[in-house]
């Protein structure tokens, strides 16, 4: 029989890609959206951004839920809860209802993703908590993959499309056989005072803000790229961004067990690299035979492996008090301000136009990578390896 860990960790990356696959499902059905709702482009990144915005409140708020009554039933709340509120998005009668069913769905998002990480990790063995994090966190490359492989198959039937996103439904009665470990309280009865550690958290909250600006901006547009600019067909699309982002996911567990060996700077460091050279390939300025700008959104996806190394950092820096807290806040704040940089991006395109949009798009990462880099490069040296929500 599996162990209990085994059950946690399978439920918990699932249930997490299961929410990057509803998150992301929206980027490739704008101009379904577009017709069915008189939205425009500027109006579709807004819709986009709620669910960043709802996953801060639910984060915030289940987060100190699950310290009361466990990780498990937050878990499964949250993954029942964005299921259901993708459906009644598939099936949303007016604009109204489309806004609000997003915005819930990010707030339960938010609840599985507080809940599921932590549950894992709580009740992996002492040496594998590593590798089991690194596989909770490679959900966000296969949920993201999984969106291409389905619009290959449904891509011409967007309303079945967005019911896909109902599916990971199935996966609360599987949560019934995780029996959850006795949940720390270390942040319960702990008084955390924020200025003791304003520092620390504005380089780990700038750092992650980088990031997701660098990631959104990139492939929250690329659809729009890949049909206006590239004029990539849509099975083409599809299979690109199921390769781009099962690399993500084996970049995820790659990068997560060389931290265990090597400088977690020095590996940002690789990835920053990585990210800089690959992003005028994948969003070029010119127009270059498609299979080069495709080759750069993979080698850009991969790149973007070293993402669970930023809250590794902020571990090796602060007590165990205050880790759960500060990255939870350093994270959801950075996915806001991508959210909202997502919107003035589509500003951007509703005025001036693609091509201008690409050349944002490129500044926008430009400078989101210059921030993480900037970030790390003033990080405090750690004092020692330190766990994550040990």
């Amino acid at each position: 029989m599996p162990s209990n860990y085994v059950h946690s960790t399978i439920a918990s990356t699932l249930a997490w890609a299961g929410n990057i696959y509803d998150l992301l499902l929206l980027t490739y059905v704008y101009s379904f959206l577009e017709k069915e709702y008189g939205i425009d482009f500027f109006e579709f990144t807004i819709l986009f951004a709620l669910g960043l915005i709802g996953r801060v409140i639910g984060g915030t708020y289940f987060g100190k839920i699950a310290d009361k009554i466990g990780r498990k039933p937050v878990l499964a709340i949250g993954t029942a809860g964005y299921s259901l509120f993708q459906l009644l998005l598939a099936f949303a009668p007016d604009v109204e209802v489309l806004y609000a069913s997003r915005l819930l769905e990010g707030i339960f998002m938010g609840a599985q993703w507080t809940a599921g990480t932590v549950l894992a990790y709580e009740n992996a063995p002492y040496n594998l908590k590593g590798i089991v994090t690194g596989i909770v966190q490679s959900g966000y490359g296969i949920g993201y993959a999984f969106t291409g492989i389905t619009y290959i198959f449904l891509g011409s039937d967007p309303r079945l499309f967005l019911v896909t996103g109902s599916l990971p439904l199935i996966l609360v009665p599987y949560m019934k056989l995780i029996n959850e470990s006795k949940v720390s309280a270390h942040t319960a009865h702990f008084g955390i005072r924020l200025k003791d550690y304003l520092p620390i958290l504005l380089k780990a909250t700038a750092g992650m803000v980088g990031m997701f600006l660098a990631y959104f901006a990139v492939f929250g547009n690329y659809t729009v790229i890949a049909n206006e600019y590239l004029d990539l067909k849509p099975y083409t699309l599809g299979i690109l961004m199921t390769v781009a982002n099962l690399g993500l996911a084996l970049s995820f567990i790659l990068f997560g067990r060389l931290a265990d060996r090597f400088d977690k700077k020095k590996l940002i460091y690789i990835g920053v690299a990585g990210l800089l050279l690959s992003l005028p390939l994948a969003v070029p300025l010119l127009r270059l035979p498609p299979i080069l700008p495709m080759a750069g959104v993979v080698i850009y996806a991969f790149s973007t492996g070293f993402w669970p190394l930023m809250p590794l950092l902020l571990a090796d820096a602060v007590p165990t008090e205050v880790r759960g807290f500060l990255s939870g806040f350093a994270y959801n704040i950075g996915g806001m301000v991508g959210g909202f940089g997502n919107i003035i991006l589509g500003i951007i395109e509703q005025f001036f136009g693609v091509d201008s949009l690409v050349k944002a798009i490129d500044i926008t990462g430009l400078f989101a990578i210059s921030v993480v880099l900037v970030s790390v490069i003033t990080w405090p040296k750690s004092k020692g390896n330190v766990v994550l929500l040990e």
